[in-house]
């Protein structure tokens, strides 16, 4: 996925167009975003696949939702080596750790 495109999934929402951009990662679960490629208007959802170990395991993935305005205006997105993302332990909050109802009504 990474910062080629904008938007993953576009679907009809109460609020109008929904538009959800979704990011995976595995192990460290850190994923690359630059700040510039966060639009205000899109919904990311931010999905941990988990370690090799924990999938044999049946550990489930688990789901972190942020607006774009929230990664913006929350700084959520840190400075790397060589590059810039959020990181897990930023997101693994209960503000947004599966927070689906962020996500407005068909």
């Amino acid at each position: 996925m990474g910062n080629a495109k904008s938007v993953d999934i576009y679907a009809e929402s109460s609020a109008g167009v929904l538009k959800i951009d979704a990011k995976a990662g595995r192990a460290k679960g850190n994923w690359p975003i630059a700040k510039n490629a966060v639009k205000e208007d899109v919904h990311y959802v931010f999905v941990h696949l988990q370690t090799d170990k924990m999938i044999k395991n049946n550990v489930p993935p688990e789901y972190f939702v942020v607006s774009g305005k929230e990664i913006l205006s929350e700084d959520l997105i840190d400075a790397w080596e060589t590059r810039e993302g959020v990181r897990y332990k930023t997101l693994n909050t209960d503000r947004y750790k599966g927070k689906w109802d962020k996500l407005p009504p068909p």
